[in-house]
């Protein structure tokens, strides 16, 4: 298996009930399926919300890739999200 590029982070009440294998399986889940945007777990009459977390300098990183790419003798690279955001369409003159 290759290294993540994101870490699990899991924010609300009762993460002390989550074990470490709940843990790892949640991470897995969210590898294996890249649709899945989180998870939202209850334990203990208390939610728990779980979610990728990427540092800061991935997403400037993925963003001069982006940049790059446009400006390597393409005409344009249109970047579509996931999310629902609206496609971003990046010339190689800006």
């Amino acid at each position: 298996m290759t290294e993540r590029t994101w870490q699990l982070v899991m924010t609300g009440h009762g993460l002390e009930h989550v074990t470490p294998q709940a843990q790892a399986d949640m991470a897995r889940l969210l590898d294996l399926d890249p649709t899945i945007s989180h998870l939202t777990i209850e334990v203990d009459g208390d939610s728990i919300h779980v979610a990728r977390d990427w540092p800061s300098n991935r997403i400037e990183e993925a963003d001069a890739l982006i940049d790059r790419i446009a400006g390597s003798g393409l005409f344009a690279i249109t970047v579509h999200d996931r999310g629902g955001k609206p496609p971003r369409r990046v010339t190689a003159h800006g």
